[in-house]
């Protein structure tokens, strides 16, 4: 397995216009009805996810059984809502301690289209899925931009308060708004109404996985072990009512470790789905049912490194103590920009606290379906 030493986690983008457009494929599909917000844009903004960076928050939140139950640290004390590549649209500096989002993040001007490349400053995990090589059938196409299928009221708000894009009526981007009728074969006959695209079309999820939190808090440095690349998990999303892919995010403190399980819209579509048999009594689900485990991460010492299991792995609904995870802890100076790869080491097995939003394990059900071996 393949990992990338200290890459920047994700943060939000910014973007700002004056006029909110709803499109059947976004802003470069066919167009929907034009949705006019009730209030000005700039205020919108102000409600957004971009504007109010409230989805990280959500995350941390202890109340929500997040990070902040390890840390007691509250998020406004560190630097994650300022989380930021460094500087405006223009190119002029961010002084993070005073940042606060606002149109000239992302817009060099009023009313001036964003580049793709302005969203992947912030959008670190679609940027690695780019660097890393991961194929994506509408960006292969070379006239898919990012606001061909999201849209000006994802980016710039409509007035209402999301907790995350994940919380229903956040986001409008949708397969099936363009592909209203996928065309017919055994596996969407069968999958279609029970499982949602990208459990079956993307091609990885990727995660930063083990972020270092002591540089996080002492240097404001973003420290994670690797990318974790190579599989998809399976949840079933709530709002949605199918099994969704899913990545994770891993993070240690103070000798505590954290392991959060969200649903994922990889942009790593293909067009062929993966087999049956990558599915159906697969390695994982073998595992399961002999030993009530899944091997998701494991220190391997005679590397000297963390390896992560590929492929898919399905949640089980015994997901806190089926899934198994081995962490890491970063030794040298956490308020150093520099990374030394030595001086990572095994720290422990088990996560003290583990979270899932928005996504709800497989059932007993699914988990049976899944045992059965693909017979075609």
């Amino acid at each position: 397995m393949r990992w990338l030493k200290v890459i920047s986690a994700a943060s939000c983008v910014t973007l700002f216009g004056t006029l909110l457009v709803l499109s059947a494929c976004g802003g470069g599909g066919k167009p929907g009805p034009t949705v006019r917000p009730p209030i000005p844009p700039e205020q919108a903004f102000l409600t957004s996810l971009h504007g109010t960076r409230r989805g990280k928050a959500t995350w941390y939140s202890a109340a929500n059984g997040g990070f902040e139950a390890l840390t007691n640290i509250p998020i406004t004390q560190i630097a994650c809502l300022s989380c930021h590549p460094g500087t405006k649209a223009d190119g002029s500096p961010i002084d993070p301690a005073t940042y606060k989002p606002d149109c000239s993040d992302c817009h060099k001007e009023p009313g001036d289209r964003v580049s793709d490349q302005i969203c992947l400053k912030c959008h670190r995990r679609q940027a690695n899925e780019i660097a890393l090589g991961y194929p994506d059938v509408h960006r292969n196409a070379g006239y898919f931009r990012c606001m061909s299928c999201h849209t000006l009221r994802e980016m710039h708000g409509d007035g209402r308060e999301y907790s995350s894009w994940l919380e229903p009526g956040a986001m409008d981007v949708a397969c099936e708004k363009c592909h209203k009728k996928p065309k017919s074969n055994p596996a969407h006959d069968i999958h279609l109404a029970t499982v949602h695209c990208t459990a079956c079309h993307a091609k990885t999820v990727i995660s930063c996985y083990n972020c270092h939190f002591e540089s996080e808090v002492e240097g404001g440095i973003k420290r994670p072990y690797g990318i974790m690349r190579d599989f998809v998990m399976l949840v079933r999303r709530q709002g949605v009512n199918k099994v969704y892919a899913a990545t994770m995010m891993a993070l240690t403190y103070k000798g505590k470790s954290f392991v959060a399980i969200a649903p994922y819209r990889a942009h790593t579509i293909v067009k062929e789905a993966r087999k049956c048999d990558e599915c159906h009594n697969n390695a994982a689900v073998q595992e399961y049912n002999q030993t009530r485990k899944i091997t998701v991460t494991k220190w391997d010492p005679a590397q000297g490194k963390l390896v992560n299991t590929k492929g898919v792995i399905p949640v089980p609904p015994d997901w806190g103590q089926a899934l198994q995870f081995d962490f890491v802890d970063y030794t040298g100076d956490p308020k150093s920009p520099t990374t030394d790869p030595t001086k990572w080491v095994f720290l422990k097995s088990g996560a003290n606290l583990m979270q899932m939003l928005y996504a709800e394990p497989l059932t007993p059900e699914q988990m049976q379906k899944l045992s059965t071996p693909y017979s075609p």
